[in-house]
């Protein structure tokens, strides 16, 4: 059976319209061409389409096909994206150990995510910096200009900033704003603002901390996003506290709290509300 067969079986099966199919990924005109075969869609199209009915991609192209091997890595990217968010790095490894065969057939970019992912748990598994920063050098070299590649020199930059070399480490995340592009996400210029802020704050330099936490703020306020907020309130409240602005940092501390109760994130929870209460003692005790 022909592609364009299978999806209008699969379609039919579920009792979807062209017209539901079609909403919000492309026209119903080119479900109705794929359907008849007077077009081949394209693997990011495929996918949206497969998901959309809840299909594996392997239903159309077979188990062993190149579409449905990109397919699952594009799903092991995002699942280890979702636990680097979260930092639990012993998940990525796990993750990347089980699917070590999926990894290794890799290619493109896919393959120098992959090898982003060594060079991050070279740091968070095995505490190996310097190992680490010669892997992530060295891959950035390689990788073309894009998300990938700005996450990669914004990672140089944590490395150099563990190392307390915090000259290079500056360096590297201004290196990632000039490498940013309009149409890049949000979360990978948030990412670039707060190692950027924390790198700063570690040298004393809370006001110039303090305009990179602003900024982040906006950003993510302006996309609507939990996304690292309460990362981004709690270093608020770090700089003001340096700043000897104690009842300011005291609010930020709170909206950090209220973030990562929200993310139901225990051991960030735990860190704010430790700052709260040292400055409400102080406070009291003043």
């Amino acid at each position: 059976m022909r592609l364009g067969e299978k999806i209008k079986r699969r379609r039919k099966e579920i009792s979807m319209t062209q017209i539901d199919l079609a909403e919000g990924i492309c026209t119903q005109a080119m479900v109705s061409r794929l359907e008849k075969q007077k077009v081949r869609p394209s693997r990011d199209l495929m996918e949206k389409l497969a998901d959309r009915m809840d299909t594996p991609m392997s239903y159309f192209y077979g188990e062993d096909s190149l579409e449905t091997r990109h397919s699952q890595v594009s799903q092991l990217c995002k699942m280890i994206r979702q636990h680097l968010d979260r930092r639990e790095y012993d998940s990525v490894a796990y993750l990347v150990e089980t699917n070590h065969e999926l990894v290794a057939r890799s290619v493109g970019e896919d393959k120098l995510f992959f090898e982003w992912i060594k060079g991050l748990l070279y740091t968070h598994r095995d505490g190996d910096y310097d190992k680490a920063l010669k892997h992530l050098i060295a891959i950035e070299e390689g990788t073309k200009k894009g998300e990938l590649r700005v996450e990669i020199i914004d990672s140089i930059g944590n490395q150099y900033q563990r190392k307390q070399e915090y000259n290079k480490a500056e360096e590297y995340y201004q290196k990632g704003f000039e490498s940013f592009s309009e149409w890049m996400g949000h979360e990978k210029k948030a990412k670039l603002l707060l190692n950027y802020s924390l790198c700063l704050s570690k040298q004393g330099k809370y006001r110039d901390s303090l305009e990179k936490v602003l900024q982040g703020l906006e950003l993510l306020i302006e996309n609507n996003t939990l996304f690292l907020l309460g990362d981004f309130f709690y270093q608020k409240g770090l700089c003001l506290e340096h700043l000897d602005q104690s009842h300011q940092a005291v609010e930020s501390y709170k909206k950090a709290a209220f973030v990562f109760e929200i993310q139901q994130n225990e051991r960030f929870i735990t860190m704010a509300n430790l700052a709260i209460d040292e400055l409400e003692e102080a406070e009291v005790e003043n």
